[in-house]
C-alpha cells in the first residue's frame, strides 16, 4: 500500500484509499461459496470431497439451565482451527482477482481490506472509486456483508495547489465517513503519509509504561 501511494505522490497524482471493515469475516465465510471457489481454482476432487464432507451435517447447539436449541449451519470457518484461515483465502480471493480498473489496487491481510484508487485528479478519482464500489456487490452473492459505519475513505496527496479535497464515496447506496487517517494492520495511515499520529501514538503509549 506504502508503495503505490507514494508512486502516485512522485507522479503528482492522488490516491483515493478505502478500507472496508468486514462483519465477521470468520463467522461469515459461507460454504457454498468456499466450495464454489475451489470448484475454480481445480481443486483435485479428493481435496474437494473432503472439504465438502467436512462442512456437511455440522450444527449449533445452545444450551441454558432448562432449554436446548440445535440449528444446522452453514457458514464459519473457526478462528484458531488449522484449515480456518485457508478457507477464508479462498473465499477472498475471488474478491481481490475482481477485474478492476488499471488504475486501481486491492491489498488483503486477513479480514483487513483496501481498495486504492490513484489517478491524476480528485474527480476521476472519486468516479473511478465509486464504480470499484459498486463492483462489490460480489459481496451480496457471497453472503459477505461490509459495516458502512466501520468502513472509512481517505484522500492521500502532498499536492499543494488549491483543489477540492473532499470525495463522496458510496457503499451499498450509502456515503461512508471520509477521515484524514485509518488504522490498517494496526499502524496509523495518514493522508500525507507521514506517520507522524502514528509515531505520537506510539510514542505516548511508551512513555505511559515508562512511568508506571
Amino acid at each position: 500500500m506504502k508503495e503505490y501511494i507514494e508512486e502516485g505522490f512522485r507522479r503528482g497524482h492522488i490516491t483515493i484509499i478505502i478500507s472496508l471493515d468486514v462483519q465477521g469475516a470468520y463467522y461469515a465465510a459461507w460454504w457454498p461459496s468456499i466450495l464454489h471457489n475451489l470448484k475454480i481454482l481445480d481443486c483435485p476432487k479428493n481435496l474437494y470431497n473432503l472439504t465438502r464432507s467436512y462442512f456437511s451435517g455440522r450444527t449449533a447447539t445452545l444450551h441454558t439451565y432448562s432449554i436446548q436449541t440445535e440449528r444446522d449451519i452453514a457458514k464459519g470457518c473457526p478462528q484458531g482451527s488449522i484449515c480456518g484461515p485457508g478457507f477464508r483465502n479462498i473465499k477472498y480471493n475471488s474478491l481481490l482477482k475482481l477485474h478492476y480498473g488499471k488504475r486501481t489496487k486491492a491489498i488483503a491481510f486477513a479480514d483487513d481490506l483496501l481498495i486504492a484508487v490513484r489517478t491524476e485528479n480528485v474527480q476521476e478519482a472519486e468516479n473511478f472509486a465509486n464504480i470499484e464500489m459498486n463492483k462489490i456487490n460480489w459481496a451480496k452473492e457471497n453472503k459477505i456483508t461490509f459495516n458502512e459505519k466501520n468502513s472509512k475513505v481517505i484522500l492521500a496527496t502532498r499536492r499543494k495547489r488549491r483543489e477540492i479535497t473532499e470525495v463522496n464515496i458510496y457503499l451499498n447506496s450509502k456515503p461512508l465517513q471520509q477521515v484524514k487517517n485509518i488504522r490498517y494492520l494496526e499502524i496509523t495511515v495518514d493522508n500525507k503519509l507521514s506517520f507522524r499520529e502514528h509515531i505520537i501514538s506510539t510514542t505516548n503509549k511508551c512513555t505511559t509504561l515508562i512511568h508506571t
